[in-house]
């Protein structure tokens, strides 16, 4: 019952995110969308297992898996982003100093 439970939420997690991104409610390079298709595959995955179902297991653990790709590139996106804010402020803060000298 739990098994079924629980990847009937993951099914419905995925095809969520895919609603959310063709009415453009979610980016396909957004975090929710990734974190949203990744908790949907391991779900779905655990729940295949349980019920002995392989190929569903491999699929939806792959489709997990590119959803966890998604979202380490995401993050790493991000950081490079506010990391350069971070150096473009810091060079603003210095630039009039070097005027002056």
């Amino acid at each position: 019952m739990i098994a079924a439970a629980l990847g009937w939420v993951g099914t419905m997690g995925t095809f969520a995110a895919y609603i959310l991104l063709w009415r453009g409610k979610l980016g396909s390079d957004s975090l929710t969308y990734a974190l949203m298709n990744t908790v949907g595959g391991f779900l779905g995955g655990a729940a295949s297992a349980y019920y002995g179902a392989w190929p569903s297991v491999a699929s939806n653990f792959v489709w997990a898996a590119v959803g966890l790709q998604s979202i380490v590139v995401e993050v790493r996106r991000r950081i490079r982003s506010r990391r350069s804010r971070a150096t473009t402020a810091m060079q603003a803060l210095y630039e009039p100093i070097d005027c002056l000298v």
